[in-house]
């Protein structure tokens, strides 16, 4: 009994271990309501060294299937080169890890609302000073701040995109 229970636990960890790589094919755009809150895509290449975003709701609401990520079995063992993140009023609602920049299918619309970036990060030294710093770059033309957990700190900080 005890050795199926091992072989279970083993089993269901290699499990967790493949689905959790990268991702299964994707439409990341699909099914949100993009007309309520503040909107950015964010797609950043590590291996290119590329960041682009999109701000563009209308962009973004009119695009459901403008970008699908395709995955294959053969994925799951190897690092993945960037990741698509959508964050809605700076919190994060989802994100898609890609293999490398073919296995990303993006219609015409989605490539010309790309906008280069940049991103960089404010460390506050409490609530009071995330909450005005929060404030002051919202303020700020052509910039988004996101709010970022880190570890071991256990502690918020604002990631922050700039575009053009």
């Amino acid at each position: 009994m005890k050795r199926h229970i091992t072989i279970n636990i083993i089993g269901l960890t290699i499990a967790i271990i493949v689905l959790t790589s990268c991702s299964d094919s994707t439409i990341i755009l699909k099914n949100r309501n993009f007309s309520s809150g503040d909107w950015l895509l964010v797609n950043s290449n590590g291996a290119n060294q590329t960041l682009f975003v999109i701000d563009d709701e209308k962009v973004l609401q009119e695009n459901p299937n403008g970008i699908k990520v395709s995955f294959s079995e053969e994925d799951h063992y190897t690092t993945c080169d960037g990741i698509l993140k959508l964050y809605k009023n700076g919190k994060l609602v989802a994100e898609q890890m890609y293999l490398d920049q073919s296995s990303i299918s993006e219609n015409s619309n989605i490539k010309d609302a790309y906008k280069n970036a940049t991103d960089d990060s404010v460390y506050p030294y409490d609530n009071a000073d995330f909450n005005k710093q929060w404030d002051s770059i919202k303020k700020l033309p052509n910039q988004y701040p996101t709010i970022h957990h880190t570890q071991p700190d256990d502690k918020d900080i604002i990631w922050l995109y700039k575009h053009e």
